[in-house]
């Protein structure tokens, strides 16, 4: 679906949500996605929506839903999420647009913190719009803290991802206690098929609406791949984010991957962090915010960031450990070029690896790819460090060549150059006249042994 750049006012009419979103939070247009959805948002039709991240997809959803329950057209609002970081990042957001009154309040709620001062802030702000992550949202349910019977609109945010991990039976439940929901919108960066099925239970004859394609990868974004062996990678790495203009996520497979390469790096250089989920709720939270605020240069990550965390500053993404599939690709690398701002992420295989090359041509269907190295150039580096990898054949002796010049140095004189000192002769032991033959020297022993002991 193709829309021409439009303005808010074309669609809302609110006097303190225009002013909010103009004035307060400083956008002047509405992005596609934004244009394309909030009328059928606000015309309180179903929704299944794809666009690419960075979009703007969150304030596509929230800014008329808060229109209608400042219109009083919806009493209140249930927004999941699959991770407590988009959480926080759409709450963030909801504070921004609603701040200036208080009819309508947003709450944030998620696991890894204890449930009370969650339960307080409900009780103290009496929201109307909950933000939440599956989990905890039945936690508040079984605590009678969250009624579901009030929900009018429910949002499911990043719906395919709360499916990959785990959550589908905990969004059932939820979407089944909506008895009196009158609207649902799924929104997604991506929108495979499998997703479309299972929801289309809950969404009933929706208004499906694809602005991007959704296996594409943004095009503010330039991909770059760069070969390597498992030797230099580290080095290649150190060399990108040497300099101080840049500013990225660098991301691994797993938190031991993260930490490893983490101690590594805080060796090397100042203003480097970690973030993955072995780290509380409240240390998550002050690294990101110090990232945000430019106290950490380079984040060495997990997938926990991958999706939903929306900072401007980000202007490299790193895989230094290739993600499982396409869409987790095009999801760590969304976290530049966000919004229409450029952005460079970078892609690191190892030439030796199959399953590395057999990813890149996967990739490479999808993304245009600058490759700031060949793989044949790759191959001819010599691992850095390795000193006894042989010698490259055009500098190899030839074959009828002394064999004590092209002798490799022993382990106690690696470094020196020893190869046209002569070998050591080990001592020959040679017959001389006098030398008796073994036999005759026993025999006679033995005789004299006889007569010591008179035998």
């Amino acid at each position: 679906m193709k829309t021409d750049t439009a303005t808010f006012d074309q669609f809302l009419h609110h006097p303190f949500l225009l002013n909010s979103l103009t004035k307060n939070m400083g956008f002047t247009a509405a992005t596609p996605i934004q244009a394309a959805v909030i009328p059928t948002v606000l015309a309180g039709r179903n929704l299944f929506a794809g666009a690419k991240t960075g979009s703007g997809k969150t304030m596509a959803f929230l800014a008329p839903i808060v229109e209608r329950l400042l219109n009083g057209e919806a009493k209140k609002a249930l927004i999941l999420g699959p991770t407590r970081e988009l959480v926080l990042q759409m709450d963030e957001e909801a504070a921004k647009l609603l701040e200036g009154q208080t009819d309508v309040v947003s709450v944030p709620v998620y696991g890894g913190v204890p449930i009370d001062p969650q339960i307080l802030a409900i009780r103290h702000h009496r929201p109307r719009i909950f933000i939440a992550t599956p989990g905890r949202c039945l936690d508040l349910i079984q605590e009678e803290m969250l009624s579901l019977g009030d929900i009018e609109i429910s949002v499911l945010d990043e719906a395919d991802r709360m499916c990959d991990m785990g959550f589908a039976p905990q969004v059932t439940e939820i979407l089944e206690l909506l008895v009196n929901c009158k609207q649902t919108l799924l929104f997604s960066a991506t929108l495979p098929k499998e997703l479309s099925e299972m929801m289309n239970k809950f969404c009933p004859d929706p208004i499906r609406i694809q602005v991007d394609a959704s296996d594409e990868s943004s095009e503010t974004i330039q991909h770059q791949a760069v070969f390597a062996t498992r030797n230099n990678k580290l080095e290649k790495l150190i060399e990108l984010i040497k300099p101080p203009e840049v500013t990225g996520l660098v991301f691994t497979r797993t938190r031991h991957g993260a930490d490893a390469l983490h101690r590594t790096l805080d060796r090397q250089a100042r203003n480097i962090g970690i973030l993955h989920a072995g780290f509380s709720m409240g240390d998550r939270e002050r690294t990101i915010r110090a990232f945000r605020e430019g106290e950490i240069r380079i984040l060495i990550a997990t997938d926990v960031v991958s999706r939903g965390i929306d900072i401007d500053r980000i202007t490299h993404v790193i895989h230094f450990d290739l993600p499982d599939s396409l869409e987790d690709y095009i999801h760590r690398s969304g976290r530049s070029g966000r919004a229409g701002r450029k952005g460079n992420t970078i892609a690191f295989f190892e030439k030796d690896n199959r399953d590395h090359m057999e990813k890149l041509k996967e990739l490479k269907k999808k993304v245009q790819f600058e490759f700031l190295e060949s793989p044949a150039s790759s191959s001819e580096e010599r691992p850095a460090g390795n000193s006894r990898r042989p010698a490259r054949a055009d500098s190899r002796p030839p074959r009828n060549a002394d064999r004590n010049n092209s002798r490799r140095p022993s382990p106690r004189h690696r470094g020196a150059d020893i190869r046209n000192e002569p070998r050591a002769k080990a001592p020959v032991h040679t017959k001389t006249k006098d030398a008796k033959p073994r036999s005759d020297l026993i025999s006679k022993t033995k005789k004299l042994i006889g007569k010591i002991f008179g035998r």
